[in-house]
């Protein structure tokens, strides 16, 4: 379905949402008061444009107050930051995802009602190290209490045997999916047989996970 997003701040972190919410189809405002960001944009999402967020009377020109979501994606700012997400959070309609820089600040927004906040750069950070830690897993979605949902490729280890390899039941791991290629098993049989170039999902807890990784 076909959404309306403003994004406020086109940095690194702002232009990729932008360019990928309207890669997905929907109506895109980006608003920052750069020029040249503006404009590195504006070929890539429905509307650019050069203004300051900080002024209400501006978002509402522009019809944020109608949009479905805002993003405020203002990094350098911190005052900027938190006064466009006062400013959004005083309007009856959009949810309001907003950067935070740090712990305090998440706190601040916290207090001023944001509906989602986001680190970018501590969750990049959090997911360069699993990744480095655990070369075979491909993504991974934290579901909060320490409880995660991991995608996994086969490895050779364990190709040519069943699930009762990865002793998922005493190690209290599900195996909710395997895809492969354009295949999709949801979920898999008890007999089935691994195969090279297989991803499994799995959820369970994360020390439980950590166990069945001596398996993969």
């Amino acid at each position: 379905m076909k959404r309306t997003f403003t994004v406020v701040g086109l940095g690194v972190f702002g232009s990729t949402v932008a360019r990928e919410l309207s890669r997905l189809g929907n109506d895109v405002l980006g608003i920052d008061m750069d020029a040249q960001r503006v404009n590195a944009i504006a070929d890539d999402i429905t509307q650019a444009v050069v203004a300051d967020a900080r002024n209400e009377d501006a978002l509402r020109d522009l019809g944020v107050h109608d949009c479905d979501a805002v993003v405020v994606a203002i990094g350098e700012d911190l005052e900027a930051n938190i006064l466009v997400t006062l400013t959004i959070k005083n309007m009856p309609k959009p949810e309001v995802w907003a950067k935070a820089l740090n712990h305090n600040h998440h706190r601040i927004l916290h207090k001023l009602g944001a509906d989602h906040i986001v680190h970018p750069e501590h969750e990049m950070g959090m997911r360069l190290a699993h990744a480095m830690m655990y070369p075979e897993v491909v993504d991974y979605i934290s579901l909060g209490h320490d409880v995660f949902t991991v995608e996994v490729k086969v490895s050779e280890k364990i190709v040519d045997q069943t699930t009762q390899a990865l002793k998922l039941e005493e190690n209290n791991v599900r195996l909710l999916m395997v895809k492969h290629q354009r295949e999709v098993l949801a979920p898999p049989p008890s007999d089935y047989v691994f195969r090279l170039g297989d991803q499994l999902v799995l959820a369970g807890l994360l020390p439980d996970l950590r166990k069945i990784s001596a398996y993969l």
